[in-house]
Parts: structure tokens; sequence; C-alpha cells
């Protein structure tokens, strides 16, 4: 897979991320079934390209970790609400 390949999934990956924790927000329950795998199948990619092509995909990666951060708590926040409401 070339750098520009993972790339574009990346960003589909994260935007994917940034739907579900926008969902969850508004009180959705989601099923994220297989995003673990897609993340760690990109993650892998990376690991396989030269190291300067890797490199240059570190900030998208990283925007990633963070979504990924953002997508924990809010599903957290909604558990935490919906054991309030129980």
């Amino acid at each position: 897979m070339s750098k520009d390949d993972i790339a574009k999934r990346l960003k589909a990956i994260t935007d994917y991320v940034r739907d579900c924790e926008r969902r969850v927000m508004q009180g959705e329950i989601m099923d994220l079934q297989g995003l673990d795998n897609n993340v760690v199948e990109v993650c892998d990619s990376i690991a396989k390209l030269p190291p300067k092509e890797g490199q240059e995909l570190e900030a998208q990666m990283g925007t990633l970790i963070g979504d990924l951060e953002k997508l924990a708590n809010a599903m957290r926040e909604q558990q935490e609400k919906f054991g309030e409401e129980a």
C-alpha cells in the first residue's frame, strides 16, 4: 500500500471517528466493531513504509489518536449519563 493510499485510509478512519463522536454526543449508541482492526491495519501499513514516508503521516496519526480519545471520553460521558438516568 502506498503512502497516499494509507493517508486516504487514515483520513477516512479519522472522519468516521469524528462522526461517531458527534453521534454519541447526541445520544446514539454506536457499534464500533471493526474500528480497532482498521486502526491496527493502518498502523501496520505505516510501519512497513520507509521511515521518511512514515514520518510524513505522523501528524495525521496524532490527529486520529486525539480523536479516538475524544470518542472514548464521549462514550464514557454517555455511559455515566445513562447510569444516572437508570
